[in-house]
């Protein structure tokens, strides 16, 4: 069976099958947009943290280190209950769209990169912060030439961000609804076709989302090697 399911994975990727081609482009789509939007706020927020110490900087610092562990399907339903027909946000009509999906991988990459730029500038050489600041920089400056010290750390948080949006699969299902050719990704695809007995079929998502984190891995082996240097 599982040979089986080996060549018509192959053969559905190979072939180009429309369902799994709009299941990379949804998963694509949505984390990319994602993990982008959560990057603008959570790098100068982790930043601002690490490098200026405000107060209850050791309690954003947890909370954000907590925000990394709490399961999909948590996130999904707290999206689900702002999104829902009764819920804070439910005269958008947002649910089961793409939008739903990005805004509850925002909620997942925000504090993966939030905790990074922390950790990474609250470790940085001081040196660098007190030159700009010698120098007549303001905080924003001075902010933006430690990110510039540590921005392969800053890489790493944005590797590790897309890994768990993209392959993640409680916000998919809770708030997307997993609907055909339309916010179906390649996780919710793979458990889908599952339940369907379609081994061959849930087995082609799963080959591409093994390729891509051998593809992160890799990367971050990379990033981590020239950090080193």
């Amino acid at each position: 069976m599982i040979w089986e399911g080996i060549k018509e994975a192959f053969h559905l990727i190979a072939s180009g099958d429309r369902q799994v081609l709009h299941a990379v482009y949804v998963s694509l789509f949505c984390t990319v947009i994602a993990i982008v939007a959560a990057g603008f706020v959570a790098v100068p927020y982790g930043a601002w943290l690490g490098l200026y110490r405000p107060r209850a900087t050791r309690t954003q610092a947890f909370l954000l280190r907590l925000g990394m562990f709490v399961p999909t399907v948590v996130v999904g339903l707290i999206v689900f209950g702002l999104l829902s027909r009764h819920g804070l946000l439910g005269g958008l009509d947002l649910l089961y769209t793409k939008l739903a999906i990005i805004i509850g991988e925002f909620l997942l990459a925000f504090p993966i990169i939030g905790s990074m730029a922390y950790a990474a500038t609250a470790d940085s050489n001081p040196v660098a912060l007190e030159s700009a600041r010698t120098l007549g920089a303001s905080r924003w400056q001075a902010m933006r030439t430690v990110l510039n010290e540590v921005r392969l750390a800053i890489a790493t948080g944005f590797l590790m961000a897309f890994a768990r949006c993209f392959s993640e699969l409680g916000v998919a299902i809770t708030v997307g609804g997993n609907l055909e050719m339309r916010t179906r990704t390649l996780a919710s695809t793979v458990v889908l076709d599952l339940s369907r007995g379609r081994f061959g079929t849930a087995l082609a998502p799963g080959i591409i989302l093994i390729a891509l984190a051998v593809v992160i891995t890799i990367t971050a082996l990379s990033l981590a090697r020239e950090k080193k240097r």
